[in-house]
């Protein structure tokens, strides 16, 4: 099976288009486990204390060996996510093959502005106000 999308930096007015490849069923599987990661409630876990063991873990926790379930792993919803749906997601990415083609802005927004106006017109709102990083005119 193959998808594709496209991507856009209006700033530095680059464009490009992401075709993936791989068998049917790991997009199926990538996208169910999204919907079910979607759908799993952000029930805040119990205060129940846990020892970190990793020293890394430790250092991120202040220094702190002690912590609680709730403090590091806040709800239901980022416990599924954390445990269930990246493990997941990344088994399906090791089977995706993705080549990223790159494309000039201009021929992107001439090949794709029709189809998505409203994007474009609010990626151009988002930045109106920004630096221009390619222009010798805001230098």
């Amino acid at each position: 099976m193959k998808t594709w999308s496209y991507g856009i930096n209006s700033l530095y007015r680059t464009a490009s288009i992401d075709l993936q490849t791989g068998p049917w069923w790991a997009f199926v599987l990538e996208r169910a486990i999204e919907w079910c990661c979607d759908l799993a409630p952000a029930i805040p876990l119990p205060k129940a204390k846990m020892k970190l063991r990793d020293p890394e873990d430790i250092e991120l926790n202040g220094g702190h060996p002690w912590t609680t379930w709730k403090e590091w792993y806040g709800d239901l919803s980022q416990l599924f996510h954390g445990f269930v749906h990246m493990p997941v997601f990344n088994f399906c990415q090791r089977r995706i093959r993705c080549r990223i083609v790159e494309l000039d802005y201009d021929k992107a927004k001439e090949m794709f502005y029709e189809e998505d106006k409203k994007f474009w017109d609010e990626e151009q709102e988002l930045i109106k106000d920004q630096h221009d990083p390619i222009s010798k005119r805001s230098a």
